[in-house]
């Protein structure tokens, strides 16, 4: 049992960091069996230590095997505190840390127990001391984090800390290295508004201003690599041992049990005479300091090799030494802090699959088997242009209509979900049906089918447009999340509808597969339209089968139809950012839980995008307050980016126009009421020029009197 641990440990050791970057399922398993195992398999070997303990009765040989037997109970103790690069297999298991908090108590108990039993003169209790002073830290150790990786722990963490004005990384100068590109800096910047937002907290308008300054300063690749090394960090506050080991407690814990660890080792191997005892005994003793060692040499690596040390080295501008560090550090590190692909699923790929048995839908497995026609492709670099892109637009918008703190337009643009991108090309009346008309899901569902059929339908050599394999990217992506991660979405949304339309599908193709045998999907497709009994969408009988009917293969048909009827890059164009704008309302309605959970996962393109609309500003959770304004003016240049501050200079010279056209408008007012009182007296001095009191006025400027002549002259210089 005790070797079994040591390999549970190992596993755990080697493969509980590497699941952030891996999407495959078996690391998963791997993971969730060994952290489920590791705590169980511990507290078993020491409750079978202290059941073995030996009377005083016992032969010489038996009470030597029993007392190196009792010193392993230390090392139990140590793997229960478990590696630094896993504390939680998931969010919830940070809640449980007063259960952590009972073990620590229980299970030290058990193991001081074990080895009062052997406590006398001998070599090995000696040596065991700094063994137990090792184990009780590492599992202290595990405890506290859990503690501060819970809601409550982070809620409080957080808001102890917390600036109203500005839940940012309050140093100038770390905002302004920021600035100047480093994307480390940026991602350690908008740590603390990351953390801050998962707790459903509200930051206010400041922040998200100085956020849209540093993330809207990078290109699409930059903005990516910023996100995703945050999302690094986040993972490591939230699942491993980072909020402690990443400080000066931790780092002076990490040095006493190294140094501990050490001294054991090389005493028991100089003291202690090995005959004495049992070969097999000495070898597992052995193996288990050298993994004492070996973990925390390994954790040492951790350390240095982290984001947070770089960080750390760059943080403060940095000197020579300091630079050739975290060059080297870089050369060495490994650039993948996700899976960086997507997953895909696909209807018609699907239909063509076998149906699972009955039997796997009568135990609920056939929905865990939906896994199998899931499909992972690395992310290429044009859709994350693409994203970003639409994504600057939609902050641009909002920030030309200088409803920055208006919280209600904020959630108007948020909400489109292809919508928008409908009514700036005029054709919003043509497929309301397909999208502010129905359920999310099945805008979802409809979409993919006309999306998948034009693809197929078109699909040649000479199609290279990028919006074309971006559409079908974004198409099987979306489809995917509603069937296998239907809780990112929003809420109330459910698969009900997929499987009506695979059913259907599969039903169609039973009928036309029967004379062709060998049809490819392609030829599918075009059966499909061919099969359609619909005229179109104004077809009364077409319109009351879609209120009522849950599949949508004769709404996917009649969407085909419309989007051929448009010119073929104009078409691949809309249906790229019909499925952007998508995409962006699913990651802004998305619970930030649920962002959480897919970090263990190999991460999720719907997180990235979903943090990249939060520094951009596409987030309903920013408020504006009146402490924002006393803040905003309070601050000066130090705090405040220099968008502020050209918002500011924008607003004045717009003050000074507007000022200068309503002097201008005063001055043609009153040209105006001039014009019309000598049109008026000109009426009658016409029959009467030969008046002498007429005389001066007309002898004055052509007869227009000598106050007009003097506005116009003040007209003229001004």
């Amino acid at each position: 049992m005790v070797l079994f641990s040591l390999l549970l440990q190992t596993i755990l050791i080697i493969f509980g960091s590497r699941r952030k970057t891996i999407a495959s399922s078996w690391i998963r398993i791997l993971v969730w069996s060994a952290y489920l195992s590791a705590d169980m398999v511990a507290t078993v070997a020491l409750g079978n230590l202290a059941r073995s303990q030996g009377d005083s009765s016992c032969d010489g040989s038996k009470k030597a095997n029993n007392s190196i037997q009792e010193f392993w109970a230390p090392f139990l103790l140590l793997h229960l505190g478990g590696p630094d690069t896993i504390t939680a297999y998931s969010i919830e298991d940070n809640e449980l840390w007063l259960r952590q908090l009972l073990g620590l108590v229980s299970q030290v108990g058990v193991a001081f127990y074990v080895f009062s039993r052997s406590w006398g003169s001998r070599i090995l209790t000696f040596i065991a001391i700094p063994m137990f002073i090792v184990g009780i830290i590492k599992y202290a150790e595990r405890t506290w984090v859990l503690r501060s990786s819970s809601s409550d722990g982070l809620r409080n963490s957080i808001l102890s800390k917390f600036r109203p004005f500005y839940p940012l990384r309050e140093s100038s100068k770390t905002f302004q290295q920021a600035l100047k590109g480093n994307y480390l800096l940026q991602a350690y910047t908008f740590l603390d508004i990351s953390m801050f937002m998962l707790q459903d907290l509200v930051p206010g308008i400041p922040a998200l201003m100085n956020s849209q300054l540093l993330i809207s300063k990078n290109l699409a690749d930059d903005a990516f690599k910023v996100v995703e090394v945050e999302l690094g960090l986040i993972y490591d506050m939230l699942y491993t041992k980072a909020p402690l080991v990443y400080s000066l407690v931790g780092i002076i814990l990490r040095s006493i049990s190294f140094l501990l660890s050490s001294t054991a080792f090389v005493s028991f191997h100089v003291t202690v005479d090995r005959h004495a005892y049992s070969t097999i005994d000495i070898a597992i003793t052995y193996l288990l300091f050298v993994a004492a060692v070996f973990l925390e040499f390994y954790a040492f690596l951790c350390l240095v090799l982290s984001d947070w040390t770089m960080i750390w080295l760059i943080d403060d501008g940095g000197n020579a030494i300091s630079s050739t560090i975290y060059s080297l550090i870089r050369k060495l590190t490994r650039s993948e802090r996700w899976s960086r692909s997507i997953a895909k699923h696909n209807l018609i790929s699907t239909c063509f699959e076998k149906k699972p048995h009955k039997c796997l839908e009568l135990l609920g497995i056939d929905v865990m088997m939906r896994q199998m026609y899931v499909n992972r492709e690395d992310m290429n670099v044009g859709l994350r242009r693409c994203i970003f892109g639409h994504l600057q637009k939609k902050c641009e918008k909002i920030k030309e209509s200088f409803n920055l703190i208006d919280k209600n337009f904020r959630s108007k643009v948020i909400s489109q979900r292809g919508d928008g991108v409908l009514e700036r090309e005029g054709l919003l009346l043509q497929f309301k049906w397909c999208t502010t008309e129905v359920d999310f899901s099945r805008s979802i569902l409809v979409w993919h089918l006309a999306t998948d059929i034009c693809y197929r339908v078109e699909k040649n050599a000479n199609n290279t447009f990028s919006e074309y394999e971006t559409s079908r990217y974004l198409s099987e992506y979306m489809l995917y999340l509603l069937v296998m991660r239907p809780n990112m979405l929003s809420k109330g949304t459910s698969d009900e509808g997929y499987l009506d339309t695979l059913e259907d599908l599969r039903g169609l193709k039973s009928r036309v597969i029967r004379g062709n045998k060998a049809m490819s999907k392609k030829d599918f497709a075009d059966q499909i339209l061919l099969d359609n009994k619909f005229d179109g969408i104004d077809d009364m009988q077409f319109q009351r089968q879609w209120k009522i009917a849950k599949s949508v293969l004769n709404g996917g048909v009649c969407l085909t139809k419309q989007l051929r009827s448009l010119e073929f890059e104009k078409r691949w164009k809309m249906i790229s950012e019909v499925w952007i704008e998508m995409l962006a309302y699913a990651a802004a309605h998305c619970p930030w839980k649920e962002h959480a959970q897919e970090l263990r996962r190999g991460g999720e393109l719907l997180t990235h995008v979903c943090f990249l609309m939060l520094h951009l500003g596409l987030s309903e959770q920013y408020e504006f307050s009146q402490f924002d304004y006393y803040q905003v003016h309070q601050a000066d240049l130090q705090i405040l980016p220099l968008e502020m501050n050209e918002l500011k200079t924008i607003v004045v010279d717009k003050d000074r126009e507007v000022k200068e056209l309503r002097k201008i408008l005063a001055e043609k007012d009153q040209e105006l009421e001039l014009l019309r009182s000598r049109s008026t007296a000109s009426t009658p001095q016409q029959g009467i020029g030969a008046l002498p009191g007429c005389s001066p006025a007309q002898s004055d400027n052509q007869g227009t009197g000598q106050t007009s002549s003097n506005n116009e002259i003040s007209l003229s210089m001004e």
